[in-house]
């Protein structure tokens, strides 16, 4: 069965886990990003999740100093920038733990190098994620996968076989992973989905289970992903698209997010288990109602026996015989009286010719 340990919880396909990534939308304020936790928390999201890089590590020193002068720029160069939005260290994020644990809601991170991984696990998060720009970055998954915790893979990016690379060395380390369907495009738009990528990796990844990871700025492709087979929901969110930043503008606001988690659940109870039952509710109610008998036209009295010209179809069906039975009740016996408004019925009928 398909499955994922997270602590003492015990993910299968029956469940709707929806993860907040706040990402970079608190705009390196730790104030803001503590209203982030308590809103998500508030809408019913079950996870929180920030982003941990040690930008000296991660990127180059030419990538760093590149101007970086647009209207979502934080700083005059990419560092300055990413430093204004990643300052946060051990005291942000002991704090953000607490918050979100006193809301109720799992907080995490995804760590882009391993410094920040080592970070991470300083603070015993119950949950990892690896972006999809590092599906290719054995060392980090790796080096992620020894701490022997549940981890969330997005493979946005990555075609079958770079994706099989990925997991089977995944699988010799820890097996307790997830694979999230992502298309590495900021933001998707309709044509870009491709959320049929959920029922092939359901196909080929038989024993794990599989989510979405959107950057859509509709809630719409949730709905779809939940009813293809996906459990796992991580959506940008935001307090106000119209803020300042790169990710807003794809991001869900508290509005959407409640309607997220209320309405992904009712998705499987909707669909249903493909077994056509009909409940007695609805056989007595309108298809009762509306629906066809076969009455007589006028009464006849016990012993005539029935003549196609005798017998009409009228509403409501009440439980006789239907109009695809007429050649059951032509040519048969009336054992009793009978008036016009009686749908005709069985044990009102002697065998006779049919």
């Amino acid at each position: 069965m398909r499955q994922l340990t997270i602590g003492d919880r015990v993910l299968t396909d029956k469940d709707c886990f929806v993860i907040a990534e706040l990402g970079s939308n608190h705009g390196g304020d730790a104030d803001l990003c503590e209203k982030m936790i308590i809103e998500a928390a508030r809408c019913g999201a079950d996870a929180v999740k920030l982003q941990k890089r040690a930008n000296d590590a991660m990127f180059t020193k030419t990538a760093l100093a590149k101007p970086y002068n647009n209207d979502f720029s934080f700083g005059k160069t990419y560092g300055e920038h990413r430093e204004y939005l990643d300052w946060f260290g051990v005291n942000e994020f002991v704090q953000f733990k607490a918050t979100a644990k006193r809301h109720g809601v799992l907080f995490f991170a995804t760590p882009f190098e391993e410094e920040s991984a080592l970070f991470l696990q300083a603070l015993n998060i119950p949950l990892w994620k690896i972006a999809s720009s590092d599906v290719s970055n054995l060392p980090l998954l790796k080096f992620v996968a020894h701490m022997q915790q549940p981890m969330l893979v997005s493979i946005g990016g990555h075609d079958l076989t770079e994706v099989r690379r990925m997991t089977d060395a995944l699988d010799e380390i820890n097996p307790n992973y997830a694979l999230l369907h992502c298309v590495s495009l900021y933001p998707n738009e309709d044509k870009d989905l491709g959320l049929q990528n959920i029922v092939w990796l359901r196909d080929v990844y038989a024993d794990k289970l599989i989510g979405f990871s959107s950057h859509h700025p509709g809630i719409e492709p949730l709905i779809i992903a939940r009813s293809l087979g996906a459990s796992i929901f991580e959506v940008h969110f935001t307090l106000n698209r119209g803020s300042r930043g790169t990710d807003h503008g794809f991001s869900i606001e508290p509005q959407g997010l409640a309607k997220i988690c209320e309405d992904l659940p009712r998705v499987t109870v909707m669909i249903g288990d493909g077994i056509r039952e009909i409940t007695e509710r609805e056989r007595t109610g309108f298809v009762a109602k509306m629906g066809k008998g076969i009455y007589l036209r006028k009464a006849f009295r016990a012993g005539h026996v029935i003549k196609e010209v005798d017998i009409t179809i009228k509403s409501p069906y009440a439980g006789g015989f239907k109009p695809w039975d007429e050649e059951d009740v032509v040519g048969r016996e009336l054992l009793e009286d009978c008036s016009t408004g009686v749908n005709i019925k069985e044990e009102m009928l002697k065998g006779g010719d049919k």
